[in-house]
């Protein structure tokens, strides 16, 4: 596309007064060149100034003007490709963004809400949905005029779909909704690409479908913006997610609402860092040329650098009171092929859901308004002191040689693994990542025999598809463990902020089992003080466990309190009583570290504290908080996840007992209050509609029953609830009557997959449970496969769909492919076509199903 770019001077007022706003909207067609910026002026004072009611009485009525000019223009005028392309991002913008999410989170017992603002936002989305069907019934995409129909248009319709009286497709749902139809429009200007004639229609058309995925909303993970290289994370939307940030830092047009309030910290040092992946330094210079030309100094990294690492070195080396916040380049455990930038203000936790959100919809005003972002030279900022590097491996180090040492932080005991660990082998796996060199140093100084693998820089990751250390991406380092004779085998992901653990003999340990392993040993046999956190994937055994840790006084949830998600407007208690989510002794937290370090600046009844109010040690609250990610923090540590500081207090409490991990969980077990529990994590691979369908079945399935009534692997169903599109998480009860199986269902917040959690004290239950959902999630596969109008259809889906049952679902494809008269030899032609556009994990689905066609 052809629009050139703008600088947008946002230091001042640029928002049209909706005055000029109402005069405009009439002539939107005959002045193209204003929609952007007239747009993303009324969506302000729809999204932002709704609370206020004139506004309200003005904007809501203006709104829908413009939807009728925009259909009027679609449906009798002629815009350019360009103006198309502008006029997606604009309706998907309104699909997304009208609710907003601050009001529809609210509780609403009088009806008001609903009444004054999220009906008529409702209805706005109603609307935009049909004149953006009108924009897919024009002309331009007659050539793929049934894969819209068939594709296209379901998901439209499906960003307004309710369920009876249930209106649950809220914003973050419909964020997702939105960005699949840009993905959607992708993948029919690749399959175009292939079999192009050569027609300049043709290659019209693949240029304003590639033209509109550029105009995908920016969608944030845990905090921060992850996606493929050069696909979804280019240079242009890397540095305009950078502006956004600086301009939430230097309080630049930032609403009141956005909670932590912003505040002019221009002239204060941005912390950047960067793993070892092939872009991150790349992204970094991006990152500090923009930082310096917004008024910021930059510390950057002198090398890849753990995740933790920065946040030590941002908050406590050069403290809290002297920077404006820390970026991050990094995708974490995602594949090599991913990038990303990871936010966290200057307290150091990982940004929250509502500063995201202002975030995101900062960079897509960027996108809509085509706005450049300009940088500063780096070497002029260095000359003039504004510019510095570091490499904190040293200082890291020594700062957790000093805990304890007037502060509250965990101590480690290094004579006592000096001693148990001294005529052992301990391994090493580093997964090519930042947290090179971090335990070979420790491990070296107290005289540890050790050996590492995947110890030198690889910035494709080299045979890794994921640096993640879980099975079965950490079972190099088991097998290892076991051919050398090993006491212990210790992982680390990318950014070194997820811990993995092999004990002797090669056995995983699950994080779970970790998670409870290490409460018991701090806080009943340390008697350390300070809350417990898990998050609602952790295991019931912790909270049992803490009713005798003694620190805990003082550090336990109110008592009538449950869990804020559970009580969460979008939450949906299907059978069951409130009171079965009570956790008496731990607090539970969604998903993520950046809700497990919420906690420490919360309340006992999760009410959240005036960051203001905070003061500077408020990680002492904290004694455990870790998830069943492998992610885990302590009392006074950073408030972000750190997978070396996980891994030397494992060694730590490994040393206190004396014995190998096995022995420990085993007494654990077999402790009068404790249980075994058995389980794990499954991450499936399916196509995006069966997916929702899967949550929304166990959702549905459990609506109006009573508890008991339905049986799952012979076990009654105590409790089922959830968020649709998101979680179903179901509690099933045993002979005793105790709720200690559960079964969740999640969508994951940062990769394209579905996740099956299961914990129970039945040994074989938790399979069971596990073959339930995935013959349940086969079955919706089938159904889809049925529906495929056409073989590249059936090759995305297959691409993405990695069955329960291998036999069942290729026995589907195969009925498929005779009822259409496609061959077996054109549907693996198909796929192999499919194989280069599609990332490395899907590349592995294709070449099972290949071997399996042959």
């Amino acid at each position: 596309m052809s629009t050139p770019r703008i600088t947008l001077d946002k230091t001042t007022p640029w928002i049209w007064p909706l005055e000029r706003i109402e005069g405009w909207v009439g002539e939107l067609a005959r002045k193209p060149e204003e929609v952007a910026i007239g747009f993303c002026s009324l969506k302000r004072w729809l999204t932002e100034h709704v609370d206020d009611p004139e506004v309200r009485a003005r904007s809501f009525p203006l709104t829908h003007r413009f939807l009728d000019e925009v259909e009027a223009w679609l449906t009798d005028g002629n815009p350019t490709e360009d103006d198309l392309r502008l006029l997606f991002g604009v309706l998907m913008t309104l699909i997304g963004e009208a609710g907003p999410y601050r009001y529809e989170t609210k509780k609403d017992p009088s009806g008001e809400l609903d009444r004054t603002i999220r009906n008529p936002m409702e209805a706005i989305r109603v609307r935009t949905v049909e004149v953006s069907k009108a924009l897919f019934a024009r002309p331009e995409f007659d050539l793929i005029r049934e894969s819209i129909n068939a594709e296209i248009v379901p998901l439209l319709d499906s960003a307004v779909e309710t369920f009876g009286d249930e209106h649950d497709r809220f914003m973050p749902f419909r964020i997702i909704q939105i960005g699949k139809i840009a993905e959607r429009l992708l993948d029919l200007a690749d399959w175009l690409e292939v079999e192009k004639t050569g027609s300049g229609e043709e290659a019209q058309l693949i240029e304003l479908l590639k033209g509109f995925y550029e105009l995908k909303y920016p969608r944030f993970g845990t905090s921060g913006l992850r996606g493929r290289w050069n696909v979804d994370f280019t240079e242009i939307k890397a540095r305009r997610t950078v502006q956004a940030i600086c301009e939430y830092l230097s309080d630049t047009d930032i609403p009141d609402f956005v909670i932590p309030r912003a505040h002019p910290l221009t002239g204060k040092w941005i912390i950047v860092g960067y793993d070892g992946r092939r872009n991150s330094p790349q992204v970094a210079r991006w990152i500090a040329e923009i930082a310096l030309h917004n008024g910021f100094k930059v510390y950057m990294a002198s090398r890849p650098t753990p995740t933790p690492v920065i946040a030590y070195f941002a908050t406590e080396y050069i403290g809290k009171e002297n920077i404006a916040g820390i970026l991050n380049c990094t995708a974490s455990h995602n594949p090599s092929d991913w990038q990303g930038i990871k936010f966290n203000p200057k307290e150091g936790y990982p940004a929250p859901t509502h500063l995201t959100n202002i975030i995101a919809e900062r960079i897509n005003e960027m996108q809509l308004l085509n706005v450049d972002v300009p940088g500063a030279d780096i070497e002029e900022a260095e000359a003039e002191g504004h510019f510095k590097y570091y490499d904190p491996i040293v200082r890291y180090w020594h700062w957790i040689k000093d805990n304890g040492k007037d502060n509250r932080r965990i101590t480690l005991d290094l004579d006592r693994i000096r001693e148990y660990f001294g005529d052992k082998l301990v391994l090493i796996d580093e997964m090519h990542g930042a947290g090179r060199r971090y335990m070979q140093q420790v491990l070296g100084e107290l005289g540890i025999r050790h050996k590492t693998l995947h110890a030198e820089r690889d910035i494709d990751l080299g045979d890794l598809d994921y640096a993640n250390p879980e099975m079965p991406y950490i079972q190099p380092l088991a097998d290892a463990v076991r051919e050398e004779g090993a006491a212990l085998g210790l992982g680390m992901d990318t950014d070194a902020d997820r811990f993995g653990v092999v004990d002797e003999g090669g056995h995983y340990f699950r994080p779970n089992q970790i998670l409870a392993m290490l409460a018991q040993y701090l806080g009943y046999e340390r008697k350390l003080e300070g809350r417990i956190v898990i998050t609602q994937t952790g295991l019931p055994l912790i909270d049992r466990l803490a009713e005798r840790f003694p620190g805990l006084e003082g550090y336990r949830p109110e008592g009538n309190v449950i869990p804020p998600y559970v009580d969460h407007r979008f939450y949906k208690r299907r059978t069951g009583r409130r009171e079965d989510q009570q956790w008496k002794n731990v607090f539970v937290v969604p998903v993520g570290i950046k809700y497990i370090v919420e906690i420490p600046r919360m309340d006992n009844s999760y009410r959240l504290l005036d960051e203001e109010k905070l003061g500077e040690h408020w990680m002492d609250n904290l004694l455990l908080g870790g998830e069943e990610s492998s992610g885990l923090t302590t009392r006074g540590h950073v408030p972000d996840k750190d997978g070396i500081w996980a891994n030397l207090l494992i060694m730590d409490m490994i040393a206190y007992y004396g014995k190998p991990l096995r022995e420990i969980w085993r007494d654990l077990v077999s402790l009068p209050e404790a249980w075994e529990s058995f389980g794990g994590r499954v991450d499936v691979d399916a196509s995006d509609r069966p997916k929702e369908r899967l949550i929304s079945y166990y959702l549905d399935l459990f609506k109006g029953v009573q508890p008991g009534e339905i049986k799952m692997g012979g076990y009654p169903v105590l409790y089922a609830g959830g968020t649709r599109y998101d979680l179903v998480e179901i509690f099933l009860g045993d002979e005793e009557g105790q709720m200690r199986n559960f079964l969740r269902i999640r969508a994951s917040g940062t990769e394209p997959i579905n996740r099956v959690y299961t914990e129970t004290a039945d040994p074989e239950l938790w399979k069971e449970l596990l073959e339930i959902v995935l013959a349940k999630l086969d079955e919706f596969t089938i159904e889809e496969i049925e529906e495929a109008y056409r073989i590249q259809r059936l090759a995305d889906i297959l691409a993405a769909t990695r069955p329960g049952n291998w036999d069942t679902v290729l026995q589907a494809v195969k009925k498929k492919l005779a009822a259409e008269g496609w061959t077996s030899e054109a549907l693996k032609e198909t796929l192999k076509i499919k194989y280069g556009y599609v990332e490395n994990r899907n590349r592995r689905v294709i070449e099972q199903w290949l071997a399996l066609l042959a």
